[in-house]
């Protein structure tokens, strides 16, 4: 399965609020962090995938759901351009999916297009 085949199945599941599949999209070793947060509030460090599952699905109707501007390919990542429409039109950022098999292994977001793709460029850790 193509990267781009798999971050859309994960968004998908997340859309549809099916937790079980987007579960199975991820590795066991799944990981999610925000290290450009300028909010606390929005200072994300999930250590696990079932983690990640609890946050999304806690997030699921308190907002509209975000909007993907656009996804692009990087090597075994994906990077994917994101808005929360309840937000504004100034309300974009960027997040680096890593793609292992078939399934989501990490997901970082960045506040600034310019972190994200030294993210893509550089190795995986």
């Amino acid at each position: 399965m193509r990267l781009i085949e798999v971050v859309e199945r994960w968004d998908a599941a997340l859309r549809a609020g099916d937790w079980t599949t987007a579960r199975a999209l991820l590795t066991d070793d799944a990981t999610y962090h925000t290290p450009e947060a300028a909010d606390p509030e929005y200072n994300i460090d999930c250590q696990s995938p079932d983690e990640i599952i609890d946050l999304m699905a806690s997030f699921k109707g308190q907002m509209p759901d975000i909007e993907v501007v656009n996804w692009a390919e990087h090597g075994d990542r994906v990077l994917a351009r994101l808005r929360q429409p309840a937000w504004g039109t100034d309300s974009d950022w960027w997040q680096v999916l890593s793609v292992r098999g078939d399934r989501v292994a990490r997901l970082v977001d960045y506040a600034k297009e310019e972190s994200a793709l030294a993210a893509v460029t550089q190795p995986n850790q």
